[in-house]
């Protein structure tokens, strides 16, 4: 027997013109979701009681296409979160929608320790929407009490100031840190070089 509060909330989508038979039935039936259907399933999230109900319809909204969401929504949603699945949830979805509006809390949402493992998603996040002279300074801040959450970003962005960073981490990190660190350095390394022969190549062309 489905829950009550789910019944009303697909009664709610039906009565939208989405009708769906469960909520995990809306990403087969709506893939990518409409607007109108991310609107009316993030209005319902903060009304659904159920904590696995509200962190299926949360993952449901995997399937707006990029750009779409409101990240003010998803922002406020998130601060109000008493648990961390639905952190982890919406976390989540903002690393993997990229939503509109979000910059400047997703830079503030990621140095509060109270994000837990959330920090993580909101970390790729940030190396995915945020420029990098915004959001390196941000991540070598979080780096210090949170390296996991930091590190690949870090990677994904950094410059030489932040290879020789992460270089100075490394003699004491131990485990999947170390490892991390390894890759992080790597990629740097790989993009500056790229950037470098970039350079030499427009040098020649214009001689």
């Amino acid at each position: 027997m489905s829950n009550p509060r789910e019944t009303q909330f697909l009664t709610a989508l039906a009565e939208a013109g989405f009708s769906v038979s469960s909520v995990a039935a809306i990403r087969d039936q709506y893939d990518p979701l409409p607007s109108g259907l991310a609107v009316l399933m993030l209005e319902w999230i903060p009304r659904l009681e159920d904590r696995r109900l509200r962190e299926s319809v949360t993952w449901a909204l995997l399937g707006a296409p990029q750009g779409m969401l409101d990240g003010a929504v998803l922002g406020q949603l998130f601060d109000a979160a008493t648990d961390d699945g639905l952190k982890w949830a919406i976390a989540s979805v903002i690393n993997q929608t990229r939503p509109q509006n979000i910059e400047s809390w997703l830079l503030d949402a990621v140095r509060n320790r109270q994000a837990g493992a959330s920090r993580n998603p909101l970390a790729a996040a940030i190396a995915k929407m945020v420029t990098p002279e915004r959001a390196v300074p941000v991540l070598m801040e979080v780096f210090h009490d949170a390296p996991l959450a930091a590190v690949h970003p870090l990677g994904k962005l950094g410059d030489g100031h932040v290879k020789e960073f992460l270089i100075a981490q490394h003699p004491n990190a131990t485990g999947p840190l170390r490892r991390e660190l390894r890759q992080a350095i790597a990629r740097i390394e790989r993009r500056l070089e790229k950037a470098g022969r970039a350079g030499c190549d427009t040098a020649q062309g214009n001689h």
